[in-house]
């Protein structure tokens, strides 16, 4: 698992138990994660893991100009996508009357969704607004495919994963705790500037990759 796994982190990927069960069981041996790490010092990078635990992925262990500039591409998008992201999650936390945040592992059923956003007017409006933030097809012009279409976006995107797909039920990957953060990040600071600050990559940025 050595070779899949320091693939996946170079590729930006969050490794958790929900997504990558094998990389993550790999991850959590103490000898095989120095030896992981190890590697990735070789290459400039760090193996750092989500405030909650639940999900690895790699981070520049300096940050120079190079650096920074992925970080800056990746922070942009951020701000480009981050409204849809935060948006869906609620969305769904409000037509399954969840106050927590979603965590990795939680359950989303569809078809249960869907049936509650069918009966409130109200969930029927957040639907079409977060569908108006996203990119690509539009689907059928039906909340369903509504649904659906944005179900697909957070499943390629990393965040969820299709655990049964003939009751198409999903489960939320540990990408959503790296999310949190950089959440969390931006509400301290009270606003979303055009470039993250200097030191923002060592509190939330630093994964080499995007949010997306």
């Amino acid at each position: 698992m050595f070779e899949q796994t320091l693939t996946l982190l170079l590729a930006g990927e969050f490794i958790c138990a929900v997504r990558y069960p094998d990389a993550w069981r790999f991850l959590e041996d103490e000898g095989q994660r120095r030896d992981a790490e190890a590697f990735l010092n070789r290459l400039g990078r760090r193996l750092a893991r989500t405030r909650q635990g639940g999900a690895w992925f790699a981070a520049y262990i300096q940050v120079g100009a190079d650096e920074r500039r992925a970080i800056r591409e990746g922070f942009a998008e951020i701000k480009h996508n981050l409204r849809l992201l935060v948006g869906f999650f609620v969305h769904v936390m409000q037509a399954q009357r969840q106050d927590q945040f979603l965590a990795p592992g939680s359950v989303i059923e569809s078809n249960r969704l869907m049936a509650a956003i069918d009966e409130n007017p109200n969930l029927r409006g957040e639907l079409l607004a977060l569908a108006g933030l996203g990119k690509g097809a539009t689907g059928d012009g039906t909340n369903r495919g509504t649904l659906d279409r944005l179900l697909k976006r957070l499943r390629d995107d990393g965040y969820l994963v299709l655990a049964n797909p003939e009751r198409e039920i999903y489960e939320v990957t540990g990408k959503i705790e790296y999310l949190q953060e950089v959440v969390d990040f931006l509400m301290e600071h009270q606003s979303i500037p055009d470039e993250p600050p200097e030191g923002i990559e060592d509190e939330a940025l630093g994964h080499q990759g995007s949010l997306l």
